[in-house]
């Protein structure tokens, strides 16, 4: 894992960018969990909680993108399951009812609409992406380019779009552990 995320520094990658669902945790939480933090605590990858540390004690700016309704929910994850000082540093863009307006456009919606009706086009993570960007810049005056970030997502199509904005992205296997992050490595170095 260190050598990946070695890697990652290496490659001049500023931003890790995880999805939530069946990638940080091996379930599928349906977009809403109403079973409570504990309950899904478990369900967090060890593999994927301490790339996510390395990652940020590197100086890589790590973000959950993700179509999770609750952005509170894997904040209170975070702090369960990583050093206080990790999990305050990670961003998490999900799908709020604040962020999906943002990215409705306005020609899309008629007076008759509510805006729930109509879910925005996200482009996989990259409308994610761009406002974890946005807001590092705000409070870091950092320019974080396209070939600088990676995601790695368990959505096969959210990695082909990704892939398509000039990101690096991994697909993460059900499966997923500790020695999937030397094929990981060997095909960032590639």
């Amino acid at each position: 894992l260190d050598s990946f995320v070695a890697a990652l520094s290496k490659k001049g990658i500023k931003l890790l960018a995880v999805d939530f669902d069946k990638t940080i945790i091996d379930i599928h939480s349906g977009g809403i969990w109403d079973d409570g933090v504990d309950k899904l605590v478990p369900h967090v990858r060890p593999c994927m909680r301490d790339l996510m540390e390395s990652a940020s004690n590197k100086g890589i700016y790590v973000a959950i993108v993700t179509y999770h309704r609750q952005e509170w929910l894997i904040k209170e994850i975070l702090h369960k399951v990583l050093p206080k000082k990790v999990a305050i540093k990670i961003y998490v863009q999900a799908n709020t009812d604040e962020f999906l307006k943002r990215q409705m456009t306005s020609t899309s919606t008629s007076d008759s609409e509510s805006p729930r009706s109509k879910m925005p086009e996200l482009n996989g993570k990259q409308a994610h992406i761009a406002a974890v960007i946005s807001e590092i810049a705000k409070e870091h005056s950092v320019t974080i380019k396209k070939e600088e970030v990676i995601l790695m997502d368990d959505d096969i199509d959210n990695i082909r779009i990704a892939s398509s904005f000039g990101y690096f992205a991994f697909q993460v296997q059900q499966n997923v552990d500790y020695p999937s992050f030397e094929s990981f490595e060997t095909m960032l170095l590639l």
